[in-house]
C-alpha cells in the first residue's frame, strides 16, 4: 500500500491570463468605418445622437477590428454597441459574441450570447462576460468554461484579477484533463504562485493511479504541498486492482520534493486494507522508503491479531506487511485459530515478520512477557505457560504458535486448565475489535459527473470559418 500517486493529484489545468485589450482612451469619433455598410442611419436615442451601422459592419478603433452585424455609435456618450455574429480581434486574442456593449467613459465592456475568447493559451466560452479595463477585472456571471492544452475548467460563475493574476469560480467547479478530475463548490487560485484553494466537496481522482482524495477543503502550492481538511479521506487501488486501502482523518497533509515524499495525517486516523486496519493519533507514510508509521495510542489488526503501541512501524512490500516494529510499549493478542483463547506477548519492543501476509515471527525484548495457552492433538485447550524473560523469539506456522526461545532471566510458571487460564490477563491487556475499522460502506466517488460536457451552445458563424482557417498540424 502507498499513496505517493495522489501527491501529484494537483490542478494541472492552466488558470488563464485573460488579457481582453479592448481599451481606448479616443472619443467615439475615432472610430474607423473600414467598409462600405448596407444602410447608415442617424437617429435620436435617450443618450443622444446615435449613428446606426446595419448589414456588412467592419470597424476599428485604436487597439481592436471588429467585425459585425451591426453596430451603434452613441457619438455624446462614448458608447458603441455592436450585434450579430460579431468578431473581435486585439493584440492578444479573438473574441466572438452575439452583443457587445462598452462603455469607453468607464473603459468597462459587457459581452452576452455565445461567447468565445481565444488567445495562443486558452479558449473561453460563456454567455455573458463583463470586463473592467481600469482595474482588468474580468467577470463571468453565467457558466464559463476555459479550455487550455492540459485540460478544461467548468463552473457556474467566475471573475478573474488580472493585476494580481488570481481567479475566483463558485458552483460546481470542475476539472479536467487526461490524468486527473477534480470537482468543489468552489476554488481560489493566483497562477503565478501555482496556489490553489478548492472549498466544499471536493474530490479528486487520479485516473492513471486509481487514487483518490476528499475533504471538505484543499490548499495546493507550487513546493508539491497539497493540504486536506474536514473530513479527509485517501482512496487507493493497487495496479494489480487486488487490495484497496482507505485512509481517513480530519487532516491529511501531502509533501513532494525532490528528497521528501509523505503523507501525514492527523486527529482520529483510520485506516482500512484488505490486507489490515489499524487507528491511531496520527500517521505517517514514507513513500521513499516505503514505510508506514502509527502514533498515539495506535492499535494495528492483522487477520485476528491485535497490536497496540505509542508508536508502529510498519513496512509495505508489494501491498503487502512485511514486518511490524512497534516501540514504548507493546502489546500483542494472538487469539488461537482452534481454541479462541488469548495468547498475549507485552514488552517495550517488539518486531513482527511476515511472508506472504503471514505472520512467520517475532521478537519482543526487553523486560518482555507472555501467556501463551496450549491445546491438546485435538485443538481442545488444557493449559497454559506464562513466563517473562529478557527476550522471547516465536515462530509460526499458519498464524499459529510453532515454536519459541526464550532467552535470559527467565521466570515464569504453569497453569493447569483447572485454574481458568483462559481468564488470566497480562498488565495492560488490550483487545478491542469492536472498534476495528470496518470496510467502507461507499468508496469515494465524484458528486458529479465526471466527463466533460458538451459546449454550451452552438459554435458562431465567424468562429466556425476561424476555425477553418487554421493551418491543419500534420501528425
Amino acid at each position: 500500500m502507498y499513496f505517493k500517486s495522489i501527491i501529484y493529484l494537483c490542478i494541472c489545468i492552466s488558470l488563464p491570463v485573460l488579457f481582453i485589450s479592448l481599451k481606448t482612451a479616443q472619443a467615439q469619433t475615432q472610430v474607423e468605418i473600414l467598409r462600405p455598410v448596407d444602410r447608415l442611419v442617424g437617429a435620436d436615442s435617450e443618450l443622444g445622437p446615435v449613428r446606426k451601422l446595419i448589414g456588412n459592419v467592419e470597424l476599428r478603433t485604436e487597439n481592436l477590428h471588429i467585425l459585425a452585424d451591426s453596430a451603434y455609435q452613441y457619438l455624446e456618450v462614448d458608447l458603441l454597441e455592436a450585434f450579430g455574429n460579431i468578431q473581435i480581434e486585439t493584440d492578444r486574442q479573438m473574441i466572438w459574441a452575439d452583443r457587445v456593449r462598452y462603455n469607453l467613459v468607464q473603459d468597462a465592456s459587457h459581452f452576452t450570447g455565445r461567447v468565445i475568447v481565444t488567445n495562443p493559451d486558452v479558449t473561453i466560452y460563456s454567455q455573458e462576460l463583463f470586463y473592467d479595463f481600469v482595474f482588468e477585472i474580468a467577470e463571468f456571471p453565467q457558466p464559463v468554461r476555459f479550455e487550455d492544452e492540459n485540460g478544461i475548467l467548468i463552473a457556474d460563475n467566475g471573475i478573474y484579477y488580472s493585476l494580481t493574476d488570481s481567479s475566483s469560480f463558485k458552483g460546481n467547479v470542475q476539472l479536467f484533463d487526461n490524468t486527473q478530475y477534480a470537482e468543489a463548490d468552489s476554488l481560489i487560485a493566483i497562477r503565478s504562485e501555482d496556489f490553489a484553494e478548492l472549498r466544499g466537496n471536493v474530490f479528486l481522482f487520479d485516473i492513471e493511479n486509481d487514487a483518490s482524495l476528499a475533504a471538505d477543503f484543499s490548499r495546493s502550492d507550487s513546493t508539491g504541498f497539497r493540504e486536506a481538511i474536514g473530513n479527509a479521506k485517501l482512496q487507493r487501488v493497487n495496479d494489480a486492482k487486488t487490495d484497496t486501502t482507505f485512509l481517513s482523518s480530519h487532516r491529511i497533509v501531502l509533501q513532494d520534493t525532490d528528497t521528501l515524499s509523505v503523507v501525514d495525517a492527523f486527529d482520529s486516523v483510520s485506516i482500512w486494507s484488505d490486507n489490515y486496519a489499524a487507528l491511531a493519533d496520527s500517521s505517517r507514510f514514507d513513500d521513499t522508503n516505503d514505510l508506514f508509521f502509527l502514533f498515539g495510542q495506535a492499535h494495528l489488526w492483522q487477520e485476528e491479531m491485535q497490536l497496540s503501541s505509542p508508536e508502529i512501524e510498519i513496512t509495505i512490500v508489494d501491498d503487502e506487511i512485511d514486518l511490524l516494529r512497534s516501540t514504548g510499549g507493546s502489546f500483542l493478542v494472538l487469539p488461537d485459530s482452534a481454541t479462541g483463547r488469548f495468547n498475549q506477548i507485552t514488552g517495550d519492543s517488539l518486531f513482527i515478520f511476515f511472508e506472504t501476509g503471514d505472520i512467520s515471527s517475532l521478537e519482543v525484548f526487553p523486560e518482555s512477557e507472555m501467556i501463551v495457552h496450549n491445546k491438546d492433538e485435538d485443538d481442545n485447550p488444557e493449559d497454559a505457560i506464562q513466563l517473562s524473560a529478557r527476550k522471547i523469539i516465536m515462530y509460526f506456522s499458519s498464524s499459529d504458535i510453532d515454536s519459541m526461545r526464550v532467552l535470559q532471566s527467565i521466570d515464569g510458571r504453569y497453569i493447569p486448565e483447572a485454574q481458568s487460564p483462559d481468564d488470566i490477563r497480562l498488565e495492560g491487556f488490550i483487545f478491542t475489535p469492536d472498534v476495528r475499522p470496518d470496510k467502507p460502506e461507499r468508496w469515494l466517488n465524484p458528486r458529479l459527473n465526471p466527463n466533460p460536457p458538451d459546449l454550451p451552445f452552438e459554435l458562431p458563424t465567424r468562429y466556425i470559418i476561424y476555425l477553418e482557417s487554421i493551418p491543419k498540424v500534420e501528425e
